[in-house]
C-alpha cells in the first residue's frame, strides 16, 4: 500500500514530467488501435481490388509498431533523466535499489492502465472517424464497415503491455547501475564544454554529401528504388554527425570571429549553445530527421492522390485497350455487338500494329544494344531503355500524317530520353533519323514506361522484320519477333460508375467466348483500383506524418523543459549581474530561435536534394507530372513550417515560465 500511495503522489506532483510521457504513450496506443482495426477489417477482403490496400494497412501497422518502440524508448529516457534527482533523494532517505525498483514498477503499472484505457478508447473514436474519411477518399460503398473485433483490442493491449515491460526493464537497469550521488548529479550531466571533433564533423559532411550525390545523379526510376535506402541511410548518419560534431565545429569557428562573438546579441546565446550542445545535438538531429519524414511522407502520398487523373489519362487515353497477337477485326466486331446488346456504343476506335516493348541497354548516347528480359541485371537499371518499333504505313494511318522514308535505314523517332541526335544505332544497325517526332496523343500509351522510351518508325514491314530477326535469332525468342495488334476504343451510353464497371466485366467475358490470345484493360477498373490504392496510400501517409509530427512536437517540448530547468540558475545569475528581464527574454528568444530554426532549415534542405530522387521514384507509380509534386511539396512545407512555429511558440512559453519562476 505504501508503494501505491507514493507512486500516485509522484505521478500527481510530477505532472510536468509524467503528462507528456502519458500523452505520448496514449497516442501510441490510439495509433496502434487505429492501424490494427483497419488492417484486420474483414470488409476489405470482400472489396474488388482491395488486396493492395490491405497490404498497405498491414505494412502501416508494422511501421507504427516499430515507431512505437523507438519513440517510447526516447520518451521514457527523458522521463528517467528528469526524475533521477528525485530517485537519488529517495535512495539517500532510506529506499534501497530494490524498493526503488518496486516503486518504479507500481508507477509503470498505473501508467500502463491509464495508457491502455485512454489509448484504446481514443483509438476506437479515431478509427470511426478514419472509416468515414477513408470512405470519402476511396469512394467505396457499404462493404467497408466499422467493426471492432475483440482479438484486435487484445492485440493492442498486448503491444502496450510489452512496451511498458520494455520501458520498465530499461528503468530497472538504470536504477541498478547508478548510485545515489550519480542520481543527484544527473541533472548536471552533459554541461562540460564539448570538444570540436573535426574528424567526426568531416565524416558527417562526407556522408551527407554522398547521400546528396546519389539523390542527384540517379537516372533510372528502377535504380532510384535500389539506391534510395542507401541515400536515406547516408543522410541520416550525416545528419546526426552534423548536429553532434559539425554544429560544435561551426559554433567554435563563429566564436573565433571576434566581430561576431563579442556582440551583446550573440555573446550569451552562442556561449550557451556551445556549452550544452552535446546533450541537445541528438534531440535536434531527431527533430530534423522526423521533420524530413513528415515532409517526404505527406508530400509523396498527397502527390499520388491528387495526381490520380493525370496517371489515368496517361495510361488510358481510351476507355478500353486490347492487345492481341492476331489482327483485331473480329474483336472489334464482337465488342460492337456486345455493346449494342447492352445499350452502349463503341466510339473513337483505334487499331494499330507495333512491336511489344523491347528491352535495350544504352551503351553510349545514341547507341543501344538489345537484351533479353530474363538476363537483365538490376545493376543495368540506369542503362535500360524501352524501344517500340512501328512501320510507317501504320504510323501515318493512325496519326493522320504523310511522312515519307526513302531509304531502308531512314527512321522517325520519338523519345523521352532527351536524345536529339541525327543517328541512332540499334543492335549494331546504324539508322538515320529523318525527324525527331513530338509526342503523338493518337498513339495512346505506346512508348510510355518507367524507363526511358523510344518509339522508332521504320519504312515498312520488311525493314521491321529484318531488324527483329537479326536481334532475336533463336526459337525461344519468337515472342520478341511477333508484332502486337492494338484495339482501343471508348464506350458511350452511361455515366453511372457501377453500370460501366458491370459492362466492362461483361464485355471481358463475352470476348473470351470466341477469341483467344489477347489481353484487355479497362479505364474504369483501373480508376477504381487506383482510387483505392492512392486513397489508402494517402491515408497511411497522413497517419505516419501525424505520428512523426507528434514525435517532433514532443521532442521539442522535452527539449524546452529540459533546457528551462538547466538554464534557470544561469539566467538568475545574469539578472543579478545587471541584465534586466527584457534583455534576458531577448537572449532567450535569440538562443532558442537559433536552435529550432536549424533543424527545420536542414530538413527543408534534405527535401530539396531528395526531390530529383523522389521525382523518379514517383514515375514507378505512373506519376510523370513533377510540377504537381513540386507544388504539393511546397504547400506541405509551408503548412509544416506553420505548425512547427506554433509548436515552438507553445513550448517556448513553458521554457519562459521555468526560467522566470
Amino acid at each position: 500500500m505504501f508503494y501505491v500511495k507514493l507512486a500516485t503522489q509522484n505521478i500527481k506532483k510530477n505532472r510536468q514530467a509524467f503528462m507528456p510521457f502519458l500523452l505520448s504513450m496514449t497516442f501510441l496506443g490510439a495509433l496502434n488501435t487505429l492501424m490494427l482495426i483497419l488492417a484486420n477489417d474483414q470488409g476489405l477482403t470482400k472489396m474488388h481490388g482491395a488486396e493492395a490496400l490491405q497490404q498497405l494497412f498491414g505494412f502501416g501497422a508494422v511501421v507504427i509498431i516499430i515507431f512505437s518502440v523507438i519513440f517510447s524508448i526516447y520518451t521514457s529516457s527523458i522521463l528517467d533523466k528528469q526524475r533521477k534527482k528525485e530517485l537519488g533523494l529517495y535512495n539517500i532517505l532510506g529506499l534501497g535499489k530494490r524498493e526503488l525498483a518496486r516503486l518504479t514498477l507500481v508507477e509503470m503499472f498505473f501508467s500502463f492502465l491509464i495508457t491502455a484505457v485512454l489509448g484504446i478508447l481514443s483509438g476506437i473514436v479515431f478509427s470511426r472517424i478514419a472509416y468515414l474519411c477513408l470512405k470519402k477518399l476511396l469512394a467505396i460503398g457499404t462493404e467497408f464497415k466499422f467493426v471492432i473485433q475483440p482479438q484486435t483490442l487484445f492485440l493492442v493491449l498486448g503491444i502496450i503491455f510489452l512496451l511498458f515491460v520494455f520501458i520498465y526493464l530499461l528503468s530497472l537497469v538504470s536504477i541498478l547501475r547508478s548510485d545515489p550521488i550519480k542520481f543527484l548529479q544527473a541533472a548536471k550531466e552533459g554541461e562540460r564544454e564539448p570538444k570540436a571533433k573535426w574528424f567526426v564533423a568531416l565524416l558527417g559532411f562526407g556522408a551527407l554529401g554522398w547521400g546528396y550525390y546519389l539523390a542527384l545523379t540517379i537516372e533510372s526510376p528502377v535504380s532510384a528504388v535500389i539506391k534510395f535506402f542507401w541515400a536515406v541511410l547516408l543522410v541520416i548518419v550525416g545528419t546526426y554527425f552534423l548536429f553532434t560534431a559539425g554544429s560544435i565545429v561551426i559554433l567554435k569557428l563563429l566564436r573565433k570571429n571576434e566581430r561576431y562573438y563579442y556582440n551583446n546579441k550573440h555573446f550569451i546565446p552562442l556561449s550557451g549553445m556551445i556549452y550544452r550542445m552535446k546533450q541537445n545535438a541528438v534531440g535536434l538531429a531527431s527533430i530534423c530527421i522526423l521533420s524530413t519524414m513528415v515532409l517526404v511522407t505527406i508530400g509523396t502520398t498527397a502527390s499520388l492522390y491528387f495526381g490520380e487523373q493525370d496517371r489515368i489519362e496517361q495510361n488510358f487515353p481510351r476507355d478500353v485497350m486490347i492487345t492481341s497477337v492476331a489482327k483485331t477485326d473480329k474483336l472489334k466486331q464482337d465488342a460492337k455487338a456486345y455493346a449494342k446488346k447492352q445499350g452502349m456504343t463503341v466510339t473513337n476506335v483505334q487499331q494499330l500494329k507495333a512491336s511489344e516493348g523491347l528491352l535495350f541497354l544504352r551503351e553510349d548516347q545514341g547507341k543501344l544494344k538489345p537484351v533479353i528480359r530474363g538476363s537483365f541485371s538490376p545493376n543495368d537499371a540506369d542503362r535500360a531503355v524501352n524501344v517500340v518499333l512501328m512501320d510507317l504505313i501504320d504510323f501515318n494511318q493512325v496519326t493522320g500524317n504523310s511522312y515519307r522514308l526513302e531509304k531502308a535505314s531512314d527512321i522517325l523517332v520519338y523519345n523521352n530520353d532527351k536524345f536529339s541526335g541525327k543517328t541512332l544505332e540499334l543492335g549494331g544497325e546504324k539508322l538515320s533519323i529523318v525527324k525527331n517526332l513530338p509526342r503523338a496523343d493518337e498513339l495512346g500509351n505506346l512508348g510510355n514506361g518507367v524507363t526511358p522510351a523510344y518509339l522508332v518508325v521504320v519504312r515498312d514491314q520488311s525493314v521491321y522484320d529484318a531488324l527483329v530477326n537479326k536481334w532475336y535469332t533463336t526459337k525461344d525468342m519468337e515472342n520478341y519477333r511477333t508484332p502486337r495488334y492494338y484495339l482501343n476504343f471508348d464506350i458511350k451510353g452511361s455515366t453511372d460508375k457501377a453500370k460501366r464497371l458491370a459492362f466492362v466485366r461483361g464485355l471481358s467475358r463475352a470476348l473470351a467466348k470466341d477469341n483467344s490470345g489477347y489481353g484487355i484493360e479497362f479505364k474504369d477498373s483501373y480508376r477504381q483500383s487506383l482510387k483505392i490504392f492512392d486513397g489508402g496510400f494517402f491515408f497511411i501517409g497522413i497517419i505516419l506524418g501525424t505520428a512523426f509530427l507528434l514525435a517532433t512536437a514532443m521532442i521539442i517540448y522535452y527539449k524546452q523543459v529540459s533546457e528551462g530547468m538547466d538554464d534557470h540558475d544561469r539566467f538568475v545569475i545574469l539578472q543579478k549581474v545587471g541584465m534586466d528581464r527584457t534583455e534576458v527574454k531577448r537572449v532567450i528568444h535569440s538562443q532558442i530561435m537559433m536552435v529550432f530554426i536549424f533543424p527545420l532549415a536542414v530538413a527543408i534542405m534534405h527535401v530539396g536534394f531528395a526531390f530529383p530522387l523522389i521525382k523518379k521514384m514517383l514515375i514507378l507509380f505512373g506519376l510523370n507530372n513533377w510540377h504537381l509534386y513540386l507544388i504539393v511539396t511546397l504547400i506541405v512545407i509551408a503548412i509544416f513550417t506553420l505548425i512547427y512555429y506554433l509548436v515552438y511558440q507553445l513550448t517556448a512559453r513553458v521554457y519562459y515560465r521555468l526560467i522566470e519562476r
